[in-house]
């Protein structure tokens, strides 16, 4: 085994192009209101593969090194993983569905720690909710939340294959067994970062924070963004989907077409790819690749 001689590659946020109308991208559609367009300014071939957790072989000269352990890796698995489930919840929901619901599941008393415990609790439950809704055909994505103290209570969205879904609180609180229920309609405009938002942001009480931006509509409470991501372990697959539930799918298509069919795009960023160990790259032009991605809502 040799030493890791790779240079690493950092990304900076750059003023985003006019990509145009003929070159090819990648097209996300999640659902029939969200896409996002993927654009690289040259494509490239995968340098590396991964060999196991703790090594990988260089494909240009064939060399196996070490993965080098990065501050905020778990972080950063993290966003990914909750940028995928966000995905999800634009391909799955929408708050103009009266029958779709967010469900929420806790636990009376102390905080309930056990991972494990958590989602046996919910299996149990979930086929006592099909029973009872036998009526119709659920479908759901389930995501488990934790508290500062190690606890955890879980969040449900729930929908059904056909309209007409009610299901009563008493009865729900029931069906669960293990303490309070909420079931409230679903909010916000985009329901995928509104809720991803509401599943890492930690909210804290003003004056343990005195410097946090206030959010006037909550009153005492503030908001630290991604806050929540410190109290996610690692390895812990933190939310579930039934069956039914619709993936994300992607294709590689001409510029304009998208513009065709989605109109402008409603963000739009862009980084560049630099040597990391060679400071003065950026100033000598020596940008590797541009990524550019753009969101798009009908």
């Amino acid at each position: 085994m040799t030493n890791d001689t790779t240079k690493r590659v950092r990304l900076q946020e750059i003023k985003p192009i006019q990509i145009y109308p003929t070159c090819e991208v990648t097209l996300i559609r999640q659902g029939r209101e969200f896409a996002e367009v993927l654009y690289m300014a040259r494509k490239s071939k995968p340098q590396i593969r991964k060999l196991n957790k703790t090594e990988y072989v260089d494909l240009r000269t064939g060399e196996i090194h070490e993965f080098q352990a990065r501050e905020g890796k778990h972080r950063e698995a993290l966003r990914k993983t909750f940028q995928e489930l966000r995905y999800l919840i634009r391909t799955n929901f929408s708050s103009k569905d009266p029958w779709q619901k967010l469900i929420t599941l806790t636990y009376a008393g102390a905080n309930m720690t056990d991972k494990d415990k958590l989602y046996t609790d919910f299996d149990k439950f979930i086929k006592k909710l099909k029973y009872h809704c036998k009526a119709h055909k659920l479908e759901y994505i389930v995501v488990a939340e934790p508290h500062k103290g190690g606890g955890w209570h879980m969040h449900l969205m729930l929908k059904a294959t056909t309209p007409g879904l009610w299901i009563d609180k008493d009865k729900l609180t029931a069906l669960w067994g293990h303490g309070a229920t909420e079931i409230q309609q679903l909010k916000g405009d985009d329901v995928g970062s509104y809720y991803v938002a509401y599943f890492t942001n930690l909210a804290v009480e003003v004056n343990q924070l005195a410097k946090a931006t206030s959010n006037p509509e909550e009153g005492s409470k503030a908001y630290i963004k991604g806050g929540r991501l410190q109290y996610y372990p690692k390895g812990f697959r933190f939310y579930r989907c039934s069956r039914g539930i619709a993936r994300p799918t992607r294709e590689e298509i001409e510029y304009w077409k998208v513009q065709d069919e989605y109109g402008k795009a409603k963000k739009s960023k862009a980084y560049g790819f630099l040597k990391e160990l060679e400071p003065d790259a950026e100033a000598r032009g020596e940008q590797l690749n541009m990524l550019q991605r753009e969101s798009y809502q009908r």
